[in-house]
């Protein structure tokens, strides 16, 4: 899919980092589906610094202005499936960005897909829904409930190996007895 709206540019720079870092800790409360730290300038370097080599991300800029960052996407390799995680900038909601960028990383991903949703964000469990995220479980945590996800990728008629299938029930901390492989 062809996004519409956004163009994405890969983060290579510590000056993009930073534009990630303020997007995130602007909406650490949409992001905690588990307890997630505020981020200073300094932490987040070392955190990318750490943790690159096993991240894509990306920032994304309105194709009608360009250079003006609203959102990030990072997708992490946690070995045959990724994780995505993404914020917009809340001024910039309710402008159809999320589902774009949700494309965007299921298409980028080109793999099996596992993370999890706040219920209580009603337009995200909307969108991920509609664009074929399937809920495995449900977890209690301290930002509400939660529903536990899998998404097949690219290609939704798609098997992973058992293996994979495995790796993302274990990450989901969800038994494989609940589950047929």
């Amino acid at each position: 899919m062809n996004m519409k709206q956004l163009r994405s540019i890969l983060v290579k720079e510590p000056w993009q980092v930073e534009i990630m870092r303020h997007i995130y800790n602007d909406n650490l409360d949409m992001l905690s589906t588990k307890t997630l730290p505020y981020r200073t300038y300094e932490a987040q370097q070392e955190w990318w610094k750490e943790n690159k080599s096993h991240l894509k991300a990306y920032l994304y800029e309105p194709i009608d202005r360009p250079g003006k960052f609203i959102a990030f996407l990072l997708l992490r390799d946690r070995g045959g499936f990724f994780t995505p995680t993404f914020a917009i900038q809340k001024e910039e909601w309710g402008r159809k960005y999320g589902q774009e960028i949700i494309y965007d990383y299921i298409e980028k991903a080109n793999a099996p897909l596992s993370g999890s949703q706040l219920q209580s964000n009603k337009a995200i469990c909307h969108i991920n829904k509609k664009v074929g995220w399937i809920i495995l479980g449900e977890s209690d945590q301290p930002a509400g409930k939660i529903d536990l996800l899998y998404h097949p990728g690219i290609n939704p008629a798609a098997k992973p190996s058992p293996e994979i299938f495995r790796s993302i029930l274990n990450y989901l901390e969800l038994k494989e007895t609940d589950f047929t492989l």
